[in-house]
């Protein structure tokens, strides 16, 4: 009797064994096979940084770009199969980045995207609001250039602060428009003063105006719309009637008017 429950005792064991031992096989092969579908969705959609370059001006900023994290993707997936919603990804990060390169004035967004920027430099505050509201009938974000006073008197009719950037001369103005929109704008050299000098001790990235329309304002945009691009445009009652229709033109050859933080992110 004893040998009996010996017996069967160890059939049991020799079952259980060989389920587990399939189950172990079956698990391994499924998650060979996340493995496989992994490595093949990071081939297809992997791109790595496009790089930007560098002139005697300043830099024109390169696009970053998204790589597939493995262990991550595989942890999230174990035991559900493969799905999309769960990748993860790091990002390539460019060396001509804005974060790592304070110190060198930007001139240009990257070469990539069909994106730019229009910025109006406020000089006596009567039409940039107007210009303001224009462009967001047009669902189109434009962004404003503007002393400290100016930002002081205008705040409260400026719904967007993030498409405010900076112009100035020295460390009592920088910190008063930081004392209002903290550390979250740009600087602009508008003059002979080196406004990065004082901004990149403040974490602040610089622009150098490359691209500065007085009069004239659809023409003279037709001239020099180019991916990345960021245009200046004087404050005045004559550009403000050429807005809308410089608007449609740059929509209609295929470009989209970004806030300027996303031109340059």
């Amino acid at each position: 009797m004893k040998n009996y429950y010996k017996y069967l005792f160890l059939c049991i064991i020799t079952v259980f064994s060989f389920y587990y031992v399939n189950k172990i096989i079956e698990l391994s092969e499924k998650n060979n096979t996340l493995l496989v579908s992994i490595n093949k969705y990071a081939d297809e959609n992997n791109y790595k940084c496009r790089e930007g370059s560098i002139s005697e001006e300043g830099i024109v900023l390169g696009l970053s770009g998204l790589i597939v994290n493995m262990d991550k993707s595989y942890n999230n997936m174990k035991g559900l199969g493969f799905r999309k919603e769960l990748i993860e990804y790091d990002e390539d990060k460019c060396i001509l980045n804005k974060d790592n390169n304070l110190d060198k004035y930007i001139i240009k967004g990257n070469d990539y995207e069909n994106n730019i920027s229009l910025v109006v430099d406020v000089d006596n505050g009567k039409y940039f609001n107007k210009m303001i509201k224009l462009g967001e009938n047009k669902n189109v974000e434009i962004n404003v250039l503007m002393n400290y006073n100016m930002l002081k008197n205008n705040i409260d009719v400026i719904e967007n602060h993030s498409n405010i950037l900076f112009k100035g001369n020295n460390d009592k103005e920088l910190n008063n428009f930081i004392s209002i929109l903290h550390n979250e704008f740009f600087c602009v050299k508008t003059n002979d003063f080196d406004v990065i000098d004082i901004c990149k001790e403040k974490r602040l990235n610089s622009i150098k105006i490359i691209d500065y329309i007085d009069s004239n304002l659809l023409s003279n945009t037709k001239k020099i719309l180019d991916k990345g691009k960021i245009i200046f445009i004087k404050e005045t009652k004559l550009n403000l009637d050429e807005l809308s229709s410089t608007i449609n033109y740059i929509e209609s050859r295929g470009y989209n008017i970004v806030n300027i933080n996303k031109l340059l992110s």
